[in-house]
């Protein structure tokens, strides 16, 4: 049993070896096309984040408010519904119409993450664009938006900014490393699986052994080759 293990080790190895340029020709040509299309091809994206409190209002400014501990649990029951309320689309038409941005209130939708950090009364929230500072610009209008309409659905809430949004410096897509790495390991297995393959389908006789193993014949004599003089 052993022996049959070593063995099929053995022709596996042999196998890799024996179409290893085409291994590598494969998992090197994936692996430089994702570089290439990673660093020059697809678009920088660009990702601006604000987190916001959700909490009493103060009936008189610079009013010190206290929290209960049925206070904390109801607000953060609430989160829920304040990030669909950040979610609407009236919202998304409000932020739209005061930047004179050009797309759909689906399409800054979409690009738009409003995130509750659990067991909090925070929300963050985020928006991609292909700018930096549109992306700026965009958060920060949205935040607007939302704080002006949120009083309106939920009149005994308040939301207020805990942290303001920051120009973003590098872009989060694409992930450039991650790309090249999942391509390296993608056509690393191609190319094994494709050396598989023709291995399988090449049913040529070419050795001793192929004679011994697919004929079930013994091998009597081997008549050597000889070069032409």
């Amino acid at each position: 049993m052993e022996e049959e293990i070593t063995l099929d080790l053995r022709e596996l190895f042999q196998i890799l070896r024996k179409r290893l340029k085409l291994i590598v020709g494969i998992t090197l040509i994936t692996t430089i096309a994702a570089a290439i299309i990673s660093f020059f091809v697809l678009t920088p994206v660009y990702e601006a984040k604000l987190s916001v409190f959700i909490g009493k209002t103060a009936e008189v400014q610079d009013q010190k408010v206290t929290y209960n501990s049925s206070d904390v649990v109801m607000y953060q029951k609430l989160v829920k519904s304040y990030v669909r309320i950040a979610k609407t689309h009236e919202v998304a038409e409000n932020v739209i119409k005061k930047l004179n941005l050009n797309m759909t209130s689906k399409e800054l939708l979409d690009n738009l993450k409003v995130i509750p950090q659990a067991d909090t009364q925070i929300i963050d929230i985020k928006i991609q664009d292909k700018e930096p500072e549109e992306a700026k610009k965009i958060v920060e209008a949205v935040t607007t938006a939302f704080m002006e309409k949120a009083p309106k659905i939920i009149p005994n809430g308040h939301v207020q900014i805990v942290d303001k949004a920051q120009l973003p410096e590098n872009p989060v897509k694409p992930k450039k490393v991650l790309n090249i790495a999942i391509a390296f390991f993608l056509g690393l297995m191609v190319s094994v699986g494709i050396a598989f393959i023709l291995e399988y389908m090449d049913n040529t006789i070419k050795t001793q052994n192929d004679i011994e193993k697919y004929l079930e014949i013994p091998v009597l004599g081997i008549i050597p080759e000889h070069e032409a003089e």
